[in-house]
């Protein structure tokens, strides 16, 4: 039911927890669960509606948010701009980028029941299956593209027709793709990709789509035209009535802290949260005790917050703040990655820019209309409608697709990750707020160029052991050189498709573009214009402990050290995905959830 009522079963943090800590002689009664998720975004939604299906289970989901919709909310045009007034996110400053002229980012967290599958793009990408067959060369045992295509179908239910060979109906999470260009800007650069080299393909989340491609996006769109988030795809009203008295979900409530007892053997183990109302100034701590797993789903910002509050993290930044070390695990935090992103931007022909709605009133309000009547229209459009994803390797130094072999552009080897992508949108997609605005009088077209394999890693580090201090993040874009030299193919690439664009008679003008194509000239606008794409992940990375780069939970997504403590998020990627990660998240909160569940068979 839409939009959701007051009948919505919530809980406060009073009705969900216990006053008083709970031993495990307390095996029934208000704040024992079998399972606890913290973080009820677009894993946590997954996990706890996954774990629930057993009758014979109860499930405690934790989150900070709201479970409350607006009609604005499920317009997909609307509901992405996150910057929106009563948006459910969460905006705080990056530290101070030393790389890009001490410019400051901002960091973005979604603040409801779906998390950020609530106010995203809701691009729906599996990644290449070269990027999960790399993860089992490395040792990480169940995760092979063939292991894991499983969990993205048991989700999905694929609306378009025919339903192509890897895809699936039937799950509770609908995707789409547009058979149709909304704008001719959007089909000119697929036809000037395709004029580089970059063949245009009919399913971008094939496993054998090759390595270098240009396609339609699917997007998390359901029949009646709405944004559907996990939320609303895996925790609807319906179900969350039919399981009310197995599945508490407390809404609005912050775990400040994980109780973590110690054994007869001296080994430690999680039993239980401390938690308050998240809005209070004066909030009273509740408790809620586990008889078997906890698991964070809190993301890759609030995940390894959560680990360092309670005492499981690098132990000198622990001692540093006073915190009583658990468990010294040196990659807590560690290891955070994000795509890096640089916009060319460029004026086309109003009518073939979202721009148009602000210029033309008139035009608003039939394509609201249209929206409202029929559900089609630019009110349904996605931000984004397709993407380039190439090797960079096999780019010549026109930026066109070099001769190449079948196998270099074999999706399934694990060598073949795509390492640049860019993202053609009818818009600005600039976030720089210390450098001329681009102007909303005049059509717009962005090239939103990404780097999907970054050298440079940062951290997450506490800031206060206050839980409600937003933690200090480093996304340290840069720090590797490397990172320029892919960035420069990419932004020379973005440059490339719109010249050929204008070769093919498109008139496209240069608006935001770099001077010339020396490397100093690039390297400054990237400077200038690189801004984060919220692809926050590895902080909590799956690797062994003593890895290199060292690891945070096992194969069974266990953390190191700790027993019947898990985390399931994009925070256990051992390295960021090389695509976007809403339909990724989704996939390791099903696999989380399978696990659990064989494990409790046995």
């Amino acid at each position: 039911m839409w939009p959701f009522n007051p009948s919505y079963p919530i809980l406060s943090v009073h009705d969900a927890g216990s006053e008083t800590k709970l031993s495990d002689k307390e095996s029934k009664g208000r704040g024992v669960y079998d399972y606890i998720v913290v973080g009820g975004g677009t894993a946590g939604c997954v996990l706890a509606s996954r774990l629930s299906e057993d009758s014979n289970v109860s499930v405690l989901l934790v989150e900070r948010g709201g479970a409350s919709q607006s009609w604005e909310s499920r317009v997909p045009l609307l509901s992405s701009d996150y910057r929106r007034k009563k948006a459910p996110a969460m905006l705080w400053d990056a530290a101070p980028l030393s790389n890009i002229n001490n410019r400051v980012v901002d960091m973005l967290s979604g603040k409801a029941l779906g998390g950020t599958s609530r106010i995203n793009s809701m691009v729906y990408t599996r990644g290449s299956a070269s990027e999960f067959n790399r993860w089992s060369r490395s040792g990480r045992k169940g995760w092979s593209y063939d292991e894991i295509e499983k969990y993205f179908k048991k989700s999905e239910d694929f609306t378009g027709r025919p339903v192509p060979e890897h895809h699936a109906t039937g799950g509770p999470w609908p995707n789409r793709s547009h058979d149709y260009y909304h704008f001719l800007s959007t089909e000119k650069c697929a036809q000037a990709a395709e004029t580089l080299g970059i063949p245009v393909v009919s399913d971008i989340n094939s496993p054998d789509a090759p390595a270098i491609a240009c396609g339609r996006l699917n997007v998390t769109i359901d029949q009646h035209a709405h944004r559907c988030s996990t939320f609303d795809a895996f925790l609807p009203l319906p179900l969350a009535l039919e399981r009310q008295d197995r599945l508490k979900i407390c809404a609005g409530g912050l775990v400040t802290l994980l109780d973590i007892e110690s054994g007869p053997q001296g080994n430690k183990r999680a039993v239980g949260v401390f938690f308050e109302e998240e809005q209070s100034e004066n909030a009273r701590t509740y408790y809620a005790r586990a008889r078997k797993d906890i698991v964070l789903c809190a993301g890759a910002i609030a995940s390894p917050q959560l680990l360092m509050l309670s005492g499981i993290g690098p132990a000198a930044h622990l001692h540093q703040l006073g915190i009583k070390v658990q468990k010294d695990l040196e990659g807590v935090g560690s290891n955070l990655q994000d795509h890096l992103g640089v916009s060319t931007i460029y004026q086309i022909p109003m009518s073939d820019s979202f721009n148009i709605l602000h210029s033309s009133p008139a035009r608003v309000v039939r394509e609201l209309v249209k929206y409202i009547v029929s559900g089609t229209g630019l009110f349904l459009s996605p931000i984004a409608q397709i993407s380039i994803f190439v090797r960079s390797m096999l780019l010549d130094n026109e930026s066109k697709i070099k001769p190449h072999q079948p196998a270099d552009v074999d999706s399934r080897n694990p060598d073949n990750i795509p390492d640049i992508e860019i993202m053609p949108v009818a818009h600005s997609t600039r976030e720089v707020e210390d450098v001329e605005a681009v102007d909303s009088r005049v059509g717009i077209f962005s090239f939103l160029s990404v780097i999907l394999q970054p050298r440079s890693a940062g951290t997450v580090r506490l800031a206060s052991a206050d839980p409600k201090v937003r933690p200090r993040c480093d996304l340290a874009f840069l720090s590797d050189p490397g990172d320029y030299e892919m960035m420069r193919k990419a932004v020379r690439l973005s440059v490339k498709i719109a010249s050929t664009m204008r070769a093919r008679g498109y008139n496209i003008i240069n608006y935001i573009v770099p001077e010339d194509n020396s490397d100093t000239a690039i390297d400054n606008f990237i400077r200038t214009n690189a801004r984060t794409t919220y692809h926050y992940s590895a902080t909590c990375r799956m690797a062994p402990e003593d890895d290199p780069r060292p690891g945070v939970v096992d194969d069974y997504l266990r953390v190191h050290g700790i027993g019947r403590l898990r985390v399931a998020d994009c925070s256990i990627f051992p390295d960021i995905i090389a695509n976007h990660l809403q339909a990724p998240a989704a996939m390791v909160g099903e696999k989380c959830a399978d696990m659990i569940k064989m494990e409790a068979a046995q």
